[in-house]
C-alpha cells in the first residue's frame, strides 16, 4: 500500500476514535450553548397588547418636501456653467470648493449631498474643484479647504471654512441661507462689503466664461458700425464723441453695480440724455445690443436692462464699453480737430455779436463827447507815511505854493514841506522860494501827475544826527579786555585781574591786567568829541 494512503487512513481512524470517545452529555451541552448564543433578547414594553396591529411609521410633517433626486440638486460647476448653476439659480446655493486630495473635503461633501437630497429641492449643492477651476477659487480668495459659500439671488451672503464645529452650527448656517432666521453671530458690515466685492468678481467671471468669442466679435463689429453711423447723423466728430461718452457712462454704472436696478434704467426724458442719446437711433441701437429694452411699465419714456432679474451679466456690457473706449482713442486726433473748429466758430460768432452791439451803441448814443479842459491839472496826491490817495484839481497857472495851500491836511507853517514827483524828477522844498513860484505847467505836472508830500524833513535830519552820535558813542564804549588765560598767564584765582602770578621757583609777582585802550582812551577823549561834533548827517 502506498505511503500517502496509509497516512490518510491513520488520520481518519484518529478522528473517528476522538468522536467515539467523547461522552454524549458533553456533545449535548455544547450544542445547547450554541443555540443560546444565537437567541436574541426582546424587551417588551409595559401595556403591550399583542392583539393590536403594529403601529405604522410616523409620516413627515405636512408641507415638508420629499427627498429629491440626486441629479436635480447636486451639480459639478465649471467656468462655463457657473453663470447658470450658481448665479442664475432659482433657489439658494451651497458652493462647495474642494480638492480631490483634501481629506476633510472627502468627509464633508457626502454629508452636504445627503442634506441637499433630503432638502427636497429647497437648495442645491454645487461642487467646484479648485484644482480644475483656479481662476474662480482665486476670485473667491479661497485660502483653505474645504470652503463653503452660501449664495442667494446671485449674492454671497456668508461662508465657512473647514469642517463645521457641530450640528447646531450647520443648522444655523442653513437657516440663514434659506432666509428662515438670521445668522448667529450676525454678519458684520466689513464682511458684507467683502461679500459684495466677491459677488461682483464672481459675476464677471461667470459672464465672461459664458460669453463666447463669436458673440464678442459680433458685438464689437456692431458697436463700431453704429458709432460710425452716429458720426454721419450728428455731422461732427466732436458731437459724436459727446454721445459716445454718455453711453459709456451709462454702461459703466451697470458694470460698477449690476445688482442696483437704478443703474439699469435709462430715462430718455432727461434733458441731457434726450439731447445726446434719445434723438439718435444709432445711440439707442448700441444700448439695445447689450440687452436694453423699452420699459413699458414706466410712465416715463425709457429703457431697462434685465427686467425682473436680480442682476445682469456684465460681459456684453464690458465688451461694448471697451469698444467705445478704443474708438475714442483711435479717433482722438479727428475729434480734437473738429472740436477746435467748433470753438473757433463759436469765438468768431461771439466777436461778430460784440461788434454789432458796439455799432448799435454808437448809433443810438446821443451823448456829446466829453471835452477836456487844457488848463486843468489833475493830481493824485499822497502824504508820506499814509496809504490814502487824494484827488486834487488845480489850474495850469497855479504855482507850487498854491498846491501847498490846497493840501487836504492841515500843516503848520513852521514845518518844511517837500514836493516829490518821481515821474517828472521833481523834488522841491518849501524853503526854496524860487522853485515854489513856478507854475504847474512849468513844473511839467500837466495834465496829470502823481506826487508825494513829505512833511517835517527837518526833524528827520535831527534824528539822523542823533543816531550818528549814538553810533559813535557806541563804538567808543566798545572796549577789548583780556583775561589771564587769554594772554597765557594763569592767576592764583582764575578769571580775576591783578592777582598774584606764579613766576616759577617759588616766586610770585603781582600784576594788574587792564584793557588795551584804557591808557590812550583818557588822552583822546576830547579829540573824539570834537570829531563827533563836526560830523554832519547826509540828507536822505
Amino acid at each position: 500500500m502506498p505511503k500517502r494512503k496509509r497516512k490518510n487512513m491513520h488520520v481518519q481512524r484518529q478522528h473517528t476514535w476522538k468522536k467515539k470517545n467523547v461522552p454524549n452529555f458533553v456533545l449535548k451541552r455544547s450544542k445547547k450553548k450554541k443555540d443560546e448564543a444565537k437567541m436574541k433578547t426582546v424587551n417588551v414594553k409595559s401595556g403591550f397588547d399583542p392583539s393590536q396591529p403594529a403601529a405604522a411609521p410616523k409620516a413627515p410633517p405636512k408641507g415638508a418636501p420629499g427627498p429629491a433626486k440626486k441629479e436635480d440638486v447636486i451639480f459639478q460647476a465649471t467656468s462655463e456653467t457657473l453663470q447658470k448653476l450658481v448665479l442664475e439659480s432659482p433657489v439658494p446655493v451651497l458652493l462647495d470648493v474642494y480638492a480631490d486630495w483634501c481629506g476633510p473635503c472627502k468627509a464633508l461633501t457626502p454629508a452636504l449631498e445627503q442634506m441637499a437630497i433630503k432638502g427636497g429641492g429647497m437648495f442645491r449643492l454645487v461642487k467646484l474643484n479648485t484644482d480644475e477651476e483656479r481662476n474662480i477659487s482665486a476670485a473667491l480668495e479661497v485660502q483653505s479647504l474645504p470652503t463653503v459659500f452660501g449664495i442667494r439671488d446671485g449674492k454671497i451672503v456668508h461662508h465657512f471654512k473647514g469642517m463645521p464645529r457641530d450640528e447646531k452650527m450647520m443648522q444655523n448656517f442653513m437657516m440663514g441661507l434659506l432666509g428662515a432666521a438670521k445668522f448667529n453671530p450676525l454678519v458684520t458690515a466689513e464682511e458684507k462689503e467683502n461679500y459684495e466685492e466677491l459677488s461682483k468678481k464672481l459675476i464677471k467671471i461667470g459672464g465672461a466664461s459664458g460669453f463666447s468669442f463669436a458673440q464678442r466679435e459680433r458685438l464689437q463689429v456692431r458697436t463700431n458700425d453704429k458709432l460710425q453711423e452716429l458720426v454721419d447723423v450728428r455731422g461732427d466728430m466732436s458731437d459724436a464723441e459727446e454721445t459716445a461718452k454718455v453711453i459709456r457712462s451709462l454702461l459703466s454704472n451697470v458694470i460698477r453695480d449690476p445688482f442696483d436696478l437704478r443703474f439699469r434704467k435709462v430715462n430718455l426724458e432727461n434733458k441731457i440724455i434726450d439731447a445726446r442719446v434719445g434723438q439718435f437711433p444709432p445711440a439707442l441701437a448700441i444700448l439695445r445690443s447689450v440687452g436694453f429694452v423699452t420699459n413699458k411699465d414706466s410712465v416715463k419714456k425709457g429703457l431697462i436692462l434685465g427686467k425682473g432679474k436680480t442682476f445682469v451679466s456684465v460681459a456684453p456690457i464690458m465688451v461694448a464699453r471697451d469698444t467705445i473706449d478704443k474708438w475714442i482713442d483711435m479717433n482722438r486726433r479727428a475729434i480734437a480737430t473738429a472740436l477746435r473748429k467748433k470753438q473757433d466758430e463759436v469765438a468768431r460768432l461771439k466777436l461778430l455779436d460784440e461788434a454789432e452791439e458796439v455799432d448799435t451803441d454808437e448809433e443810438d448814443s446821443d451823448d456829446e463827447p466829453e471835452v477836456l479842459d487844457p488848463n486843468e491839472c489833475n493830481l493824485k496826491l499822497r502824504i508820506e507815511g499814509k496809504k490814502k490817495i487824494h484827488d486834487l484839481k488845480l489850474a495850469a497857472d497855479d504855482t507850487l505854493e498854491d498846491l501847498i495851500n490846497n493840501l487836504p491836511v492841515a500843516v503848520s507853517k513852521d514845518k518844511e514841506i517837500t514836493i516829490i514827483c518821481m515821474a517828472r524828477r521833481l523834488n522841491v522844498k518849501s524853503s526854496n522860494e524860487k522853485a515854489m513860484a513856478k507854475t504847474l505847467r512849468e513844473s511839467k505836472l500837466m495834465p496829470t501827475a502823481s506826487i508825494v508830500i513829505k512833511i517835517g524833513s527837518g526833524a528827520t535830519q535831527a534824528g539822523g544826527s542823533n543816531s550818528m552820535k549814538e553810533r559813535a558813542a557806541a563804538r567808543k564804549s566798545k572796549t577789548k579786555t583780556h583775561t589771564m588765560q587769554s594772554i597765557g598767564i594763569y592767576a592764583k584765582d582764575d578769571n580775576a585781574k591783578g592777582e598774584l602770578i606764579d613766576g616759577g621757583g617759588g616766586t610770585w609777582y603781582e600784576q594788574d591786567v587792564t584793557t588795551d585802550d584804557e591808557g590812550e582812551g583818557a588822552e583822546n577823549t576830547g579829540e573824539e568829541e570834537e570829531k563827533d561834533e563836526d560830523i554832519e548827517p547826509t540828507e536822505e
